[in-house]
């Protein structure tokens, strides 16, 4: 799958990992193997969101913790398999249509003395889709609809690792604990996930951060789990009513979930975080909110206030005209590649200030430009049933 084609997705997507292929020994700590080597201390911040009521948008902040979020369920939108589950339940009030477009960044070529086939096409690919190192998934649930993303570290392609290995069998584990579980949270869906990931031994090595909602078609409560620097955006009345922000130990460095070899050197050095640390929040949604969910290559692109401009461009046509469920399912389903397009055009200009080399800049660097990323976006419309 050529790394140029927009995809979009329109169901749950799910694959058979297998297992990643050493090829060096030398140490390098995964968290800091690419972009800026720059150092900042991470300052907790203390967020409650039991009722998302507030008002007016933030910026992308890089130096606090923060809290992912929620979204989506629609019949329309998820794979054949979980059409089974939907219970007949007359008390569901909601329902949520989304879809998820992504891009993966072109990957550098393989050497001369390498093999002519790159290391992450060995073997049998990551997942059904060329997310490059980004992972997600989608699906119905006892409940609702349960949604993530995760971001595998890159740094451990250096050794000899597939990055996406780690992230992809991550969601892959979630949506197969959401789909099976009741009355989970999404809390809960990554640590099973995560526990899960650990004892099958499936991934050998690898790092991912990783952000997971899960949505209640009875009471429209959205439960959030984030562990890292992926985010969401609540859209409400066509304004940001909430932006999660990023959680980072330190600049470039976000929270992640991590399996290191015992043999691995210097292994006591790596960034090794739990589904315990990741923040949490719950939110009430309404009749026609509007949420974002991306990975970390999104929202390093793309401003706040550029993204609620697309989302309500995007949004317009069925403004007036909510009743033509085609036309709503069109509108959704383009929104998610035109907001991917956008950043994965801004992230390939060189002359940019993007809010990536904002940050940069903020920590000492002289960066410009746009930051190239794997980008992965989830579009959810929140609905009353009729």
């Amino acid at each position: 799958m050529r790394p140029s084609i927009q995809r979009i997705a329109t169901a749950s997507l799910l694959f058979n990992a297998s297992k990643p292929v050493w090829t060096k020994s030398a140490y390098i700590k995964p968290a800091l193997a690419s972009h800026l080597p720059l150092c900042f201390h991470q300052q907790q911040q203390s967020l409650t969101a039991e009722n998302t009521t507030c008002t007016g948008s933030s910026s992308r902040n890089f130096s606090t913790s923060h809290s992912a979020a929620l979204i989506n369920t629609a019949s329309a939108v998820v794979e054949e398999d979980n059409s089974k589950s939907q219970s007949t339940n007359t008390s569901e009030k909601f329902q949520f249509i989304a879809y998820a477009a992504w891009h993966p960044k072109t990957r550098e070529k393989a050497t001369p003395s390498s093999k002519k086939v790159p290391y992450w096409k060995e073997h049998q690919k990551a997942g059904k889709v060329d997310a490059g190192e980004d992972a997600f998934f989608q699906t119905n649930t006892p409940e609702g609809l349960a949604i993530g993303v995760a971001d595998g570290v890159g740094g451990w392609s250096l050794v000899g690792v597939d990055p996406a290995l780690f992230s992809w069998t991550l969601m892959d584990n979630a949506a197969v604990v959401a789909k099976n579980g009741k009355s989970v949270d999404a809390h809960q869906i990554l640590d099973s996930a995560f526990h899960e990931l650990r004892r099958s031994g499936k991934v050998a090595a690898g790092s991912s951060t990783a952000c997971i909602l899960n949505l209640s078609k009875s009471t429209g409560e959205m439960t959030t789990c984030n562990l890292g620097d992926s985010a969401f955006l609540l859209v409400r009345d066509q304004k940001i009513v909430y932006e999660s922000p990023s959680q980072q130990h330190y600049f470039n460095c976000p929270y992640q979930l991590t399996v290191v070899p015992d043999t691995y050197p210097n292994r006591d050095e790596l960034v090794t975080d739990m589904p315990k640390d990741a923040d949490t929040k719950s939110f009430f949604l309404k009749d026609g909110d509007l949420i974002l969910l991306a990975t970390d290559g999104y929202f390093d692109n793309m401003y706040s206030e550029e993204t609620l401009e697309l989302i309500n461009q995007g949004m317009s046509p069925i403004l007036k005209n909510s009743q033509d469920d085609e036309l709503v399912t069109a509108t959704i389903r383009g929104l998610a590649k035109t907001l991917t397009d956008k950043a994965r055009r801004l992230s390939l200009n060189p002359k940019r200030l993007s809010p990536w080399a904002k940050a940069a800049q903020a920590h000492g660097s002289n960066y410009r430009g746009g930051k190239v990323d794997d980008i992965t976006c989830i579009v959810t419309l929140v609905c009353h049933k009729k």
